[in-house]
């Protein structure tokens, strides 16, 4: 796990975290599922547009593909994969709700660790986010455990967690394809099947982590969109204001 005291950011397989200030953010809906804890009850507001523009202001996990606008003085918003194990665990708290709030008894700072903030609200700690890479006799739920192709998919993409991120041009679904054995189509199939995220928009999300890792490190909105996979800054930037509601000049003040 990956946490940095001058801006606090936890990354890990499945799971993106990070804490600080978030200016009022345009409508927007992503593949994941978002945890949201706000220091304070009055230092968020999160409004669901869609459906009839409700306003929460405390604590909750809002299901993936909800239309939501944030906006909080400071706080952890949190980002999870619905396939991995974590996301697993939060699906089935949802239990097919669109949102639920929930209740922190502890006040929030920047030092936490991710089974600290999951412990909170109320989800066992997740050492480890990721469903198991192989088959287990013990397993009752066969839907949980990752085609082991996937898994050596995923595990090459895991490489890019602390480390200089695996270069974009290998991502092609093409190229992707043949060297799990498989045609094109077959792949991005199975993936989705697998993952509950079609292939594209999963790749565009480990790429936005790989630009946020870069930017935290020092690096330039440029150097950030080279080493991710993004054509120019410009790109990196209406991405990351689709994915996330604000802009990357935005986060990056923040």
């Amino acid at each position: 796990m990956k946490q940095h005291t001058s801006s606090p950011l936890l990354i890990e397989p499945g799971v993106l975290a990070i804490f600080g200030a978030v200016p009022e953010t345009a409508a927007h809906q992503h593949t994941l599922i978002q945890i949201t804890l706000p220091m304070g009850d009055a230092d968020m507001r999160l409004t669901l547009p869609n459906h009839d523009a409700i306003q929460l202001t405390g604590a909750n996990i809002i299901n993936q593909a909800v239309s939501h606008q944030l906006t909080m003085q400071t706080g952890w918003v949190i980002l999870i994969e619905p396939s991995c194990k974590l996301g697993k665990q939060l699906t089935a708290k949802l239990a097919d709700k669109e949102f639920i709030e929930i209740k922190i008894n502890k006040n929030l700072d920047s030092t936490q660790s991710l089974s600290e903030l999951l412990t909170l609200c109320g989800l066992p700690p997740a050492l480890q986010t990721t469903v198991p890479q192989t088959p287990s006799p013990l397993t009752t739920a066969p839907q949980t455990i990752l085609d082991t192709r996937i898994a050596r998919l995923l595990d090459k993409l895991n490489r890019c967690i602390g480390h200089e991120c695996v270069k974009p041009q290998q991502w092609r679904a093409a190229d992707i394809a043949i060297e799990l054995n498989l045609s094109e189509s077959r792949f991005l199939h199975l993936f989705k099947d697998t993952m509950q995220i079609p292939w594209r928009p999963y790749l565009l999300w480990r790429r936005l982590i790989c630009a946020v890792q870069t930017l935290q490190q020092g690096k330039t909105a440029t150097e950030a969109a080279y080493i991710a996979g993004f054509s120019d800054s410009a790109h990196l930037s209406r991405t990351f204001k689709k994915q996330f509601g604000l802009s990357l000049r935005e986060y990056q003040k923040r």
